[in-house]
């Protein structure tokens, strides 16, 4: 399968291709505009999957694709973007959208689901199509994409590390896998080619007639991707990197590690540029100052804190490889990212356009929201901390820590950050929406009550964005384009008329309407607290392995947003109650207060949360949603204490599997025969709002007592799919080294697999998703609450 990946910030692409090579898709290219994407496929034959950033130079990624596609008929294209482009659904159609920054684990599942065996494409470059290699078979993925490290020693903080040529700390696993499931016959994408926007493609001269068509070709390419190690040097040291003055350290080598250049300074290390040499990439490079080194408790700090950093795995966080000491140096290497921090652009007189002022806004909200919600202990952020890359596309330095150097709260924090940018932007107006957001986290009597409330500020505020075509529109288009607008003003004018009288009909209509909204669905709530009895006795758990069980009760079906509703008001009422049902480990002043439920007080008009939309409309992301449709946003404490609540628990993940498949070790819960109708997952589940749920009648959530064919032996409802669910059992972490974090089971409206044996353990348990929930168990029959 040839992979091309279309980024304008070429590091970007390279990291992404190389993370897909971790990961079993080998040889995918990676160019950074449009026309190097053209020269690419004419180079090597075309290509089965187009992977593109929406915004892109010379033409945008919507004309690029539809450029190509009557050419390569069969290539199918995964746009992403950090844009909401929800305005161009119809250039949209037939292809997946993914959010920027996109992991390399997200884009190999996107390119798993997608691919299919398929024949050479017939295409029009003009060098010979290269065969289609057979498909490898799939194996399982780790989520996030780390990097590898060679047989990696953790490092104990407690104790000072003795001296070895080598020593490293504790990384994330690297789980290889090879791509593409399951062959499945993909419809043919439905293009809308906007041809008044796009001048006549020129034709390049086939070198070698391969088909009767013409070559696809744009212009020649102005930039070339970087394609090896010291290319990319070469073209990145031309960059906004900046070089100091050269140390003692620069030009020596470091265990596998040749030092090029400072490039900068932090509270206790020297950042360089190093090329590690055993795998021939550049790197970012800490060393701890020598003066440190000397200090037993600061070596502990400084490796500690580069074993905290390793496990901080934010998309926008720079990913920490390795740690280690050689000849009294210790040091820890990096993401290298070509960039300058915001205190070395002040200090070169530099000063932030509006458009990066509020990426910078935004990456450091996504950062700093994360590290809170996931209670990732952290070093206040810094000047020094926010890097602006290539493309001024922002990055975090990783500012995680084995302990917080000063206590500092969110208000304090979101401070800090209103003071960098602020101090970053130029003193003129030209950048109102940015200083307007800084001011906002400068004023503590303004400031939102969370980063989350924040980043729904920003959404609101920043401009939409649209792409553009590059080529330009000859004089006969330009005509045809005003008598088309001509046309279209005399048809508003007529329409004016029609909507004048149909004014008064509205009128008296909304007053109708008002009473229908305003009535809550939340009144539907159903009675759905029944448990079912699960025997004692043994069950086949796994793959074969023969577990004996007591009897105990488990939901019947998973818990609502209703019955969630009632925990929160019984804890509005009673605070005093809250530390009694609290899980000894749950950290203090956590609010059980789903992701996504609140109303967004803080922006004007207020944002309903998705309780009131559940409740008055219905309807939640562009899905069906009621509150008797399964409780989501919630984390691992969160079921915890509801639980407690109900005078209940958490069912272990032996006794969930037992009550979903029950005793002859069915794969489904209905049986061993898959049937995409019987319960909700995401084999229907389309990026276009308006598609999406044909299989199973529902695109995201279900009420939970809907789908009745998603039942158990013992008659549980829904462990095939609609969400997946906690369970009380921890168990060791493939992808946290020498964590144990809790057992997800069951299906969900995201994923396609409804086998009752699927196992996650890579999820903290302070994090939330949308299409995790839970259900409860118990020792004793339950008394109705």
């Amino acid at each position: 399968m040839k992979v091309l990946i279309v980024d304008g910030d070429p590091v970007a692409a390279s990291t992404l291709a190389g993370g897909l090579g971790l990961l079993g898709w080998k040889g995918a290219g990676h160019v950074s505009d449009s026309d190097a994407a053209v020269d690419w496929m004419n180079q090597n034959g075309g290509c089965d999957f187009l992977v593109c950033d929406i915004f892109i130079q010379p033409s945008d990624g919507f004309t690029l694709r539809e450029t190509i596609q009557p050419h390569l008929p069969e290539m199918k294209t995964i746009f992403f973007t950090e844009h909401d482009v929800s305005a161009y659904a119809e250039r949209l159609a037939g292809c997946e959208l993914l959010a920027k920054p996109v992991s390399a684990s997200d884009l190999a599942a996107t390119l798993r689901r997608l691919a299919t065996p398929v024949a050479t494409p017939v295409a029009t470059p003009v060098a010979t199509p290269v065969a289609t290699p057979a498909a490898p078979r799939a194996v399982a993925v780790s989520p996030r994409v780390a990097v590898a490290t060679p047989t990696p020693v953790a490092v104990n903080p407690a104790s000072t590390p003795a001296k070895t040529s080598m020593q490293k700390v504790s990384l994330p696993t690297v789980v290889a896998a090879s791509p593409v499931a399951t062959p499945r016959a993909i419809p043919a994408p439905v293009v809308a080619v906007a041809k008044a926007a796009v001048a006549a493609v020129p034709k390049a001269a086939p070198v070698a007639a391969v088909s009767a068509k013409p070559a696809v070709s744009l212009k020649p390419a102005v930039a070339l991707a970087v394609a090896a190690a010291k290319k990319a040097s070469q073209t990145l040291a031309l960059g906004s990197e900046v070089e100091l003055p050269p140390d003692e350290l620069v030009g020596t080598v470091v265990g596998n590690y040749a030092v090029e250049a400072k490039i900068g300074s932090g509270s206790m290390s020297n950042i360089y540029r190093a090329r590690q040499t055993t795998v021939s990439r550049y790197v970012r490079f800490y060393a701890l100052e020598p003066k440190l080194a000397a200090d037993p408790a600061s070596v502990q700090r400084f490796l500690g804190n580069a074993s905290a950093k390793a496990k901080a795995t934010h998309p926008l966080v720079i990913t920490v490889y390795e740690a280690g000491e050689s000849n009294g140096t210790y040091f820890y290497s990096c993401e290298y990212v070509p960039c300058r921090s915001l205190r070395q652009v002040r200090e070169a007189g530099d000063h932030l356009n509006e458009t990066t002022g509020i990426a910078v806004l935004r990456a450091a909200t996504a950062v700093l929201g994360s590290f809170g919600r996931e209670k990732i202990e952290h070093d206040l952020i810094t000047d020094n901390a926010i890097l602006i890359g290539p493309q001024n596309r922002p990055r975090i330095a990783n500012i995680a820590a084995i302990r917080t150097a000063v206590p500092y709260d969110t208000a304090a924090e979101m401070n800090r950050v209103g003071e960098i940018v602020l101090a970053a932007l130029p003193p003129s107006p030209n950048t109102p929406i940015s200083r307007g957001l800084a001011e906002v986290l400068m004023d503590r009597s303004k400031a939102p009550a969370s980063w989350a409330a924040f980043d729904q500020l920003i959404t609101a505020k920043e401009p939409k964005a649209a792409p553009t075509d590059a080529y330009k529109v000859d004089a006969q288009e330009r005509a045809a384009i005003r008598m088309v607008e001509e046309a279209k003003k005399r048809q508003r004018k007529g329409m004016l008329i029609n909507s004048l009288v149909s004014l008064a009909l509205l009128a008296a209509a909304l007053v109708t309407v008002y009473f229908i909204f305003n009535r809550g669905k939340g009144a539907d709530a159903r009675a759905l607290n029944d448990m079912v009895e699960i025997p004692a006795g043994e069950f086949i758990y796994q793959e074969g392995e023969k577990v004996t069980l007591p009897k105990f009760f488990i939901s019947e079906y998973e818990v609502t947003i209703a019955q969630y509703a009632e925990f929160l008001d019984f804890l509005e009422k009673n605070p005093d109650k809250a530390g009694s049902i609290a899980h000894p480990n749950q950290p203090k002043g956590k609010s059980h207060v789903p992701v996504g439920w609140a109303d967004m007080k803080e922006l004007n008009p207020p944002m309903p949360g998705y309780y009131a939309r559940a409740k008055k409309w219905g309807q939640f992301q562009s899905a069906a949603l009621d509150v008797n449709s399964p409780v989501f946003g919630v984390d691992w404490f969160d079921a915890y204490a509801y639980a407690q609540w109900r005078g209940q628990r958490l069912p272990t993940e032996q006794e969930w599997e037992k009550a979903a498949r029950g005793t002859d070790g069915f794969k489904f819960p209905w049986g061993n025969n898959e049937d995409p109708d019987r319960a909700n997952t995401g084999i229907d589940l389309e990026n276009d709002p308006k598609k999406g749920g044909d299989k199973d009648g529902f695109k995201r959530w279900n009420p939970v007592d809907a789908k009745k064919g998603d039942k158990s032996p013992f008659d549980m409802i829904g462990a095939g799919g609609n969400v997946s669910e906690w369970t009380a059992t921890y168990a060791p972490s493939p992808k946290f080294q020498g964590d144990q974090l809790p057992v997800i089971r069951g299906g969900n409206w995201r994923n396609k697999d409804a086998s009752v044996t699927r196992r996650v353990i890579d999820v903290l348990d302070l994090r939330s998703d949308d299409a995790l929930g839970f259900r409860t168990a118990s020792d004793t029959p339950p008394a109705a609450k």
